[in-house]
């Protein structure tokens, strides 16, 4: 199956999701007031900044105030496609996805059991800080990845209070790091990078604002 592939899977769910919210945005909103809306924020704020040049700060604060004005009226058009936007995000995110890509948890005494796909692995917790553990008898820290069956899992945190480890399953290995994220993303990270290519595009070819 197409989507065991956490890597495919996520790419094309968040293609399909994008390409749906564009659409939604397009036939929601009126897109030629939305238009006049924003070119009468960029011509406010050029005026804007053309009074500060010239010492005129009350006449740049009057400007900054109509901007203001617009970017409500714009915010106001946009609730109700934001409305049905999360009533097809927020199941997605709740219970699509994770249930696809779920990460891993482990409860420890002194060790435990990963279980994942139906493949067992002997778990003990080696240090807290920094975040070490064996995992039949090869050591791994914070952030360090490995495989089970075609699965990659990164260590992920450790939670003393209820003595849990996380593992997050990776559906991306990229060439490069991405802030706060590094290169090995799980399926939110993942799905962020790819959606907001593809909501440009859609949003482009359909002309929605």
């Amino acid at each position: 199956m197409v989507f065991e592939n956490a890597l495919i899977g996520v790419l094309i769910i968040s293609a399909s999701t994008s390409l749906l919210i564009s659409i939604i945005y397009k036939f929601t909103m009126d897109q030629d007031k939305i238009k006049g809306i924003k070119e009468k924020m960029n011509e406010l704020q050029e005026k804007s900044k053309e009074a500060r040049k010239k010492g005129d700060e009350e006449k740049a604060m009057e400007y900054t105030q109509k901007v203001m004005n617009h970017s409500k009226d714009q915010m106001k058009m946009q609730f109700k496609p934001m409305l049905i936007t999360f009533v097809v995000i927020i199941p997605l995110f709740w219970f699509v996805l994770p249930g696809l890509y779920p990460s891993a948890t482990v409860e420890l005494n002194d060790s435990g059991i990963l279980e994942y796909e139906g493949i067992e692995r002997e778990v003990e917790l080696v240090s807290e800080d920094p975040l070490e553990v064996m995992i039949e008898g090869e050591t791994f820290r914070q952030d360090d990845t490995f495989k089970i069956n075609n699965h990659r899992l990164r260590v992920e945190e450790y939670f003393e209070d209820e003595r849990e480890l996380e593992f997050l399953r990776i559906s991306a290995k990229l060439p490069f790091s991405v802030p706060l994220v590094g290169s090995s993303l799980g399926w939110l990270g993942w799905y962020i990078v790819v959606s907001l290519g593809f909501s440009q595009v859609f949003r482009k070819l359909l002309g929605a604002r």
